[in-house]
């Protein structure tokens, strides 16, 4: 390819690039009149929202709040009603909208975590009930075995001792494994 080529496709991927995350920013007038520009949504009643990502220029219409020296409150905000007692306990406001998708992922997580915990207990479970099925076939078969003593070495088992390894060995199997 020649150079210049290469240089156009540069420039036209660098257009793209920074074209889509131009979009991607927050506009605003704080409490001084000063415009601001941020990555992040405002604070709190930080002032009148001129652009939020993903919108085009006009389509966002925030609510405006009311300043506490000029008493106009908007008309869609009603006046917060008197307190009356104060040794009712409060309300707890609703949920934010973050709050529930925290909550809904958080028990998507825990059901994950539990499933697979249920999953890894039953392989587990299986692999035992193998090795159980192993050892039982391998002592109907005469091979021979051994059991650690009591000051670790091993002792083989004579014909009587195989026979109640298999009874608890069975036992176990039919408990554990069926």
């Amino acid at each position: 390819m020649k150079r210049s080529s290469v240089l156009c496709l540069l420039a036209a991927a660098v257009t793209v690039t920074t074209s889509v995350h131009a979009n991607a920013y927050w506009q605003w007038r704080d409490a001084n009149g000063r415009m601001v520009y941020s990555d992040v949504p405002p604070s709190g009643a930080a002032a009148r929202v001129l652009r939020a990502p993903g919108r085009l220029a006009g389509e966002y219409q925030p609510v405006e709040t009311a300043s506490p020296e000029s008493g106009n409150v908007p008309a869609a905000v009603p006046a917060p009603a008197p307190a009356k007692a104060a040794n009712k306990t409060k309300e707890a406001p609703p949920p934010t909208a973050e709050e529930a998708f925290q909550k809904r992922r958080d028990s998507r997580l825990k059901a994950a975590a539990e499933e697979a915990r249920k999953e890894t207990e039953a392989a587990d479970r299986e692999a035992r009930c193998a090795q159980l099925r192993n050892y039982a076939s391998g002592l109907q078969q005469g091979m021979r075995a051994a059991v650690a003593g009591p000051d670790g070495s091993l002792q083989h088992l004579n014909s009587e001792q195989r026979q109640a390894e298999l009874v608890k060995t069975s036992a176990s199997l039919e408990k554990n494994c069926s």
